[in-house]
């Protein structure tokens, strides 16, 4: 059977998008190298193994051991535990997970770009223009390594493609397959580019619904406002836990100079048309804070749009029967800069104070995002207009004379932060005006010049992202470092990496400089990034030790998900360095190592070897003396909550080798003569079995983080689970011996899992009836057609 028009078209766009991405990570793809920047190597990769290491033994994939002293797994949305594509990177070499990951989804947004650029009226040469543009843009490639939002955004026009289709048809198929690409971005993790996404069906569907309301407006609204219940119930295993996390962790009070961080400053506006990403700017702290917010690496590296694809969207705003559509997704896009400024204009602080769940949300500069695929489709749009010849004379030139002043005003500036690399951009786009001028002055043909501007925007911004993703051997990346082996892994012993990035001053306070990590030679020209993340791996900075199944202690919290007790007590570590509660509370977390850079306020502990690293300073490995237990039982009770409990830390009498700290309860000394033991029977990521024995009432404490989700039960009865020593387990156990076992099962977890499995089954059914139903109609009309004379 003959392939559809349809599908030839896709399956063009997809050959367009895997060619650009081989030009773009040629090290991935002919070279076998991996991506590692910024948090792949210290999350995803760790993640994806935790996730392999609960699915081998047949454990559910619901706790993470490895992050700090354990963390809820699935409901971390990043961690896309739900997502297939997820499944599909464990399926293949570890090396190539991510190589695979990342095709899987630049595929993905350049078709569903193509499609809905197509349906929004781009015609036959706009949609794939639009698609490459998209892809090509710098804040789908500066998202290439922030997972989570790089799959979200590659559902984005699938799922602005559905609600077109429900606005125009309001009806089965078009209704179920909305669902289904609103779910799929849901599972992929990102709340953000969810919310985005939102923004952006709402003006779509507002668009489609303009003038009286009628009865098909109430129709429209119905099929939209099913495929939402109907994505909600089949992702409700994620976002049901998810909140239940958020709702515990300090997450949902973000202070405002946290989640402002890393916005657009106005003057940082130039990186729009110009490749200022970090590679091109030397470092120069005033110059970086005018351009990236802050001095260091910005979150999106680059968010160069480039002057000739800014031009081919300003070309959708001079066709006629385009022109409401285009002026709809100008506003959208002008209203994400505004957004993107943050805190360095007037909407993003009035939008949070007006819409107070947008105060969960970090970093505005993200919502660059949305604004990419807006102005790509915007873009397409006029390269459609462009290549049907339905503009004036006038109108192109106009165009192309725009470009110079906007073209001198960009090159100004980038020599004033020394920019190294500007003159692509520059030459792009003075190609693109004399295209344009050239079209609107003779008879050049219209094809020919929207192809040879859509060609010159294409060069641009791939001339300006052909190093933007960095990879590296996959044998720096996944082989063990040095510092593995020095690791006490002795009865369930943890790990304690000092971290000197995430709070500010310890670095200058510690090691003498600002950046901590610091190189203590120049790299190979080209290989500053790759010597970096060797840098960091060697010294196995947290949670990257989690890929070779370390586990983690006081790690500081990355994603503002720790519970708000746990967080506190990571924070009072810090308080009390170079004390001897320092090392109190390293022995009572079950620590045996620390690893460092510095000495000062580590004197407890023993100094057993220096390991060379690529910093100025080695690395340091210490001994935790006489560390407790993973699991042991105590006859006494101390009763404590919040100042109290850390007041009860700080008293030196206070032993957690001898009794707990719980938060409520009645206080005892331990009986005299008092012996307890434990012995570990079984020990996987959501399980923990183990033999008790006291001779009076005790109870065992577990170094493990406390979550509502875990559950216990004494000689097969249940038995509550407290939280313990502010932000561990325990379960008390009467005398004698016992069998004590604890599991994780978050009741959000399950119900959220029942109803996704219900709502999942009745969603593919549903597909599946209706594509009988079309098959059936499509038979029927062509045996028809053959019957008729």
């Amino acid at each position: 059977m003959p392939w559809s028009t349809a599908v030839r078209r896709d399956l063009c766009v997809a050959a367009i998008a895997g060619a650009l991405g081989a030009a773009l990570y040629p090290g991935a793809v002919f070279r076998g190298e991996s991506f590692f920047e910024r948090d792949l190597h210290l999350d995803w990769y760790p993640r994806l193994e935790a996730i392999a290491r609960c699915l081998r033994p047949g454990v559910w994939p619901l706790w993470d051991q490895t992050i700090g002293f354990g963390q809820p797994l699935l409901a971390d949305p990043g961690a896309q535990v739900l997502y297939p594509v997820t499944w599909l990177a464990l399926l293949v070499p570890q090396p190539a997970a991510y190589t695979v990951f990342v095709f899987v989804h630049l595929v993905l947004a350049a078709v569903g770009t193509a499609r809905l650029a197509r349906r929004l009226g781009a015609g036959s040469l706009g949609a794939p223009v639009a698609a490459g543009l998209f892809v090509l843009s710098g804040p789908f490639q500066s998202s290439v390594n922030l997972w989570h939002h790089f799959a979200g955004l590659s559902w984005m026009p699938w799922v602005l493609l559905g609600v077109d289709r429900v606005a125009r048809h309001p009806r089965g198929r078009p209704v179920l397959a909305l669902a289904a690409a609103a779910s799929l971005q849901i599972l992929a993790g990102s709340a953000d580019v969810c919310a985005m996404t939102l923004a952006l069906a709402v003006a779509l569907a507002g668009l489609r619904l303009r003038g009286p309301l009628h009865r098909r407006a109430a129709r429209v609204v119905a099929g939209l406002g099913g495929a939402a219940l109907l994505a909600a119930a089949v992702t409700a295993a994620l976002w049901w836990p998810a909140a239940e996390l958020v709702s515990r962790s300090p997450r949902r009070e973000l202070p405002a100079d946290i989640r402002g961080a890393w916005s657009l400053p106005v003057t940082g506006l130039a990186r729009l048309v110009l490749s200022l990403d970090p590679e091109h700017v030397p470092f120069d702290a005033d110059a970086w804070l005018r351009l990236y917010d802050r001095p260091s690496p910005p979150f999106l590296s680059s968010v160069d749009l480039g002057l000739p694809m800014l031009c081919l969207a300003a070309l959708a705003l001079c066709r006629r029967r385009l022109r409401t559509r285009a002026l709809v997704l100008a506003g959208m896009a002008i209203l994400g800069v505004l957004l993107a400024l943050g805190p360095h204009g007037p909407l993003y602080p009035l939008a949070a104070e007006t819409v107070p769940i947008l105060k969960v949300f970090r970093y505005p500069t993200k919502a660059l995002l949305g604004v990419a695929l807006v102005v790509a489709l915007l873009a397409g749009l006029g390269t459609g207009a462009l290549a049907r010849g339905r503009l004036s004379r006038r109108v192109g030139l106009a165009l192309a004379l725009t470009v110079v002043p906007a073209l001198v005003l960009a090159v100004a500036f980038a020599l004033r932060v020394r920019a190294a690399s500007f003159a692509a951009s520059a030459i792009c786009a003075a190609l693109a005006a004399l295209a344009l001028a050239l079209w609107s002055r003779s008879r050049l043909g219209a094809v020919a010049a929207a192809v040879v501007v859509a060609s010159v925007a294409g060069a641009d911004l791939l001339a300006a992202h052909l190093r933007l993703n960095a990879t590296v051997s996959a044998s720096l990346l996944f082989a063990p470092p040095r510092a593995t082996a020095a690791v006490d892994r002795r009865e369930g012993r943890r790990l304690y990496v000092y971290d000197y990035h995430s709070l500010p001053g310890v670095a200058e306070r510690l090691l003498g400089r600002s950046d901590a990590y610091t190189l203590s030679a120049a790299p190979a020209p080209g290989r500053s990034r790759q010597a970096h993340m060797a840098a960091v791996r060697l010294y196995l900075a947290p949670p990257s030790a989690g890929l070779f199944g370390i586990e983690g202690s006081y790690d500081m919290d990355l994603r503002g998900l720790y519970p708000r007790p746990l967080n506190d007590l990571v924070f009072f570590l810090r308080r009390v360095e170079g004390t001897p509660v320092h090392t109190r509370l390293l022995r009572m977390g079950a620590v045996g190592t620390v690893l460092s850079l510095h000495r000062q306020g580590l004197d407890d502990l023993r100094l057993d070897e220096e390991l060379p690293s690529l910093f100025p300073e080695p690395i340091l490995v210490w001994r935790v003396p006489s560390p407790l237990p993973r699991a042991r039982v105590v006859g006494g009770v101390r009763v404590g909550d919040g100042e109290e409990a850390f007041a009860a830390l700080l008293d030196s009498s206070f032993d957690p080798e001898e009794e707990v700290l719980l938060p409520e309860g009645t206080p005892r000394f331990a009986p005299a003569g008092f012996v307890g033991r434990c012995r570990l029977l079984r020990r996987t990521a959501d399980r923990i079995a183990l033999e008790a024995e006291a001779a009076f009432p005790a109870h065992v404490v577990v170094a493990d983080a406390f979550d509502a989700g875990w559950t216990a039960t004494v000689d097969g009865r249940e038995a509550p689970v407290r939280r313990a020593n502010v932000a561990f387990l325990a379960v008390q156990v009467p005398p004698g011996r016992h069998v004590v076992e604890m599991v994780y099962r978050p009741r959000s977890a399950l119900r959220g899992g029942v109803v996704s499995t219900l709502a999942a089954g009745v969603l593919l059914l549903m597909l599946a009836a209706t594509r009988r139903r079309r098959t059936r109609s499509t038979q029927t009309l062509r045996s028809t057609d053959t019957q008729a004379p």
